[in-house]
């Protein structure tokens, strides 16, 4: 369908579901969608996405009006844009989904969508790490650690295992066990025995 964005007139005022309209929330107006039905919107020419919640009404049909910010988010003026129906458990994905663009590349969000489709094998409530590899000395472990991406180096604590006499580099995440599994895949190839534990 076709995306376009609001215009900043409508700000203040009731969305058809009596929300008051922000251009700063990740929001869109359709014509017959039921309110609360959450989208996955690509743009088919970079291959952004982003989530939005349907809580208004646009006259036009197959017309997706979005917020300017869901609109700049993947880069859409007034064009053709591909939208997916998205169920109800992934609300916690449009909820956070700021605190995942740093990490959200083309397709990424179906790698959470899959993890969704699993019992969890983690604890919602709790927050990981990375557990990179284990070695015999903290400055052999430092060397392994230069191969990590920069902006990751300074994240990684060095413990000792004391049973078996091992030293333990930790990337400390504190983030979901979802955000944990992309990064995990992200430093697969560097680090095969790569897995994520619980943060201390």
């Amino acid at each position: 369908m076709r995306g376009t964005y609001y215009s900043d007139k409508f700000i203040g005022r009731k969305t058809s579901n009596g929300e008051i309209f922000t251009q700063d929330r990740f929001t869109a107006a359709h014509r017959t969608l039921k309110f609360g039905t959450l989208l996955l919107v690509t743009n088919p020419s970079n291959g952004k996405q982003v989530i939005v919640r349907v809580n208004d009404r646009c006259p036009k049909s197959n017309v997706l009006d979005l917020t300017s910010r869901a609109a700049r988010q993947i880069g859409v003026k007034s064009h053709s844009v591909l939208v997916e129906v998205l169920p109800p458990r992934c609300l916690p994905l449009w909820e956070k989904q700021e605190q995942l663009f740093d990490v959200l590349e083309k397709g990424q969000f179906k790698e959470y969508l899959s993890l969704l489709d699993s019992d969890p094998p983690y604890d919602a409530n709790k927050l990981y790490d990375l557990e990179l590899f284990q070695c015999r000395t903290t400055d052999e472990a430092k060397k392994r650690v230069e191969r990590l991406p920069i902006f990751y180096q300074d994240q990684v604590a060095y413990r000792h295992h004391g049973i078996k006499n091992r030293v333990v580099a930790v990337l400390e995440l504190s983030q979901s066990y979802v955000k944990a599994e992309l990064v995990r895949k992200e430093l697969l190839a560097l680090f095969p025995d790569i897995k994520i534990v619980a943060t201390k």
